[in-house]
Parts: C-alpha cells; structure tokens; sequence
C-alpha cells in the first residue's frame, strides 16, 4: 500500500502485528490449512476490522486493531480461506464451522469498528456537476468516469465537474442553479 499514515497506530498496535504471523502459522499447522494465507496490514481500513482474499489466498487487516480484536479478526478471516470458494454463503454453515473450530465466534459483522482509528472528517467534500445537455445541476461525494444524465443520453448529457466543496456550498450552488430556470 502506498499511502501514507495520517496519524501513527498504538504501540499495541505495532506490537500485535509481529505476533500475529506467528499465530497465523500455529494456527494454519494445527488445522492443516495448507499453504499459510499471506497476511498483509493496512492503513486504509478504519471502518473494516479486516477482509480475506479467499481466491489470492491473502488475509489483510488493519493497522488500526487493538490486541483482542486483531486475534479474532485473523481468526475470522482464516476461517473464510479455510471454507474455500464455492457456492456457499460468505457466513454459511460451512464457514460458521470453521470459526467455531479456530476458536471464533461465528458472527459476521463486528461488534466495534477499530479501537485506534482515528476520527472520520466530519466535513465530506461533494462534487457540484452540470448536465452538458439540459444544465441539470447535481452533487456527487465520488464521480465516476463517464457519468451522464440519463434523459439527455450520453452523447449530449456529459456531466461536467464545475464546483468542489462542502455540502451547504454545492448544494446553495445546485439550488441557484434551478431558481434561474
């Protein structure tokens, strides 16, 4: 990962993700999962306990777990590359069997989010976009390449990107915008 750290992880933080590859290993022999998923640590998820990567056979988690945390959400995660790809549901009966069997509680979602991520921005930026076709005025958190207004199709109805800020800005701006039709 390439992006830079806002704010530095705990020491227990730093210090759980040099003992978890050894748990990882230990747990993999014990259970014959073979080979031991990659374990990888990011910056960027501070929402997410962590995810596997069932088909890459990667585990990665974030920085931002406190001791307890980072022990479950391995076990969690491995208990995904242990069920395998298949039809199943992500939280079936099989995979709720392997957590079980690596010590886990079975649930799907978290409890917490990640005890030392820092706070959220409160202020989100939106995108104010103008329809090319008709000057339909609209507000965006993310754009997407190619995005249109669909009654003027996307030949005539390119949305174009004309206002970046906060919300009561664009939507002052998109307000405005409809008053002088």
């Amino acid at each position: 990962m390439s992006e830079e750290p806002t704010a530095e992880p705990t020491e227990l933080a730093a210090e759980v993700r040099g003992t978890l590859s050894a748990e990882l290993a230990g747990l993999c022999t014990e259970h014959g999962i073979d080979p031991a998923p990659a374990l990888e640590w990011t910056w960027r998820m501070r929402r997410v306990l962590g995810r596997a990567y069932v088909g890459e056979h990667m585990i990665r988690l974030s920085v931002w777990l406190d001791e307890d945390q980072a022990s479950d959400t391995l076990r969690h995660e491995l208990a995904h590359i242990a069920a395998g790809v298949g039809r199943q549901a992500p939280h079936g009966e099989r995979w709720q069997a392997w957590a079980r069997r690596l010590g886990v509680e079975p649930r799907a979602t978290a409890r917490a989010a990640p005890a030392h991520a820092p706070a959220g921005s409160s202020k989100r930026r939106y995108w104010g976009l103008e329809c090319a076709g008709c000057g339909l005025r609209l507000a965006r958190v993310r754009v997407l390449p190619g995005l249109y207004h669909r009654t003027c199709g996307p030949k005539k109805g390119r949305l174009a990107r004309v206002l970046r800020g906060e919300r009561d800005e664009v939507f002052t701006w998109i307000a405005q915008g409809h008053l002088a039709e």
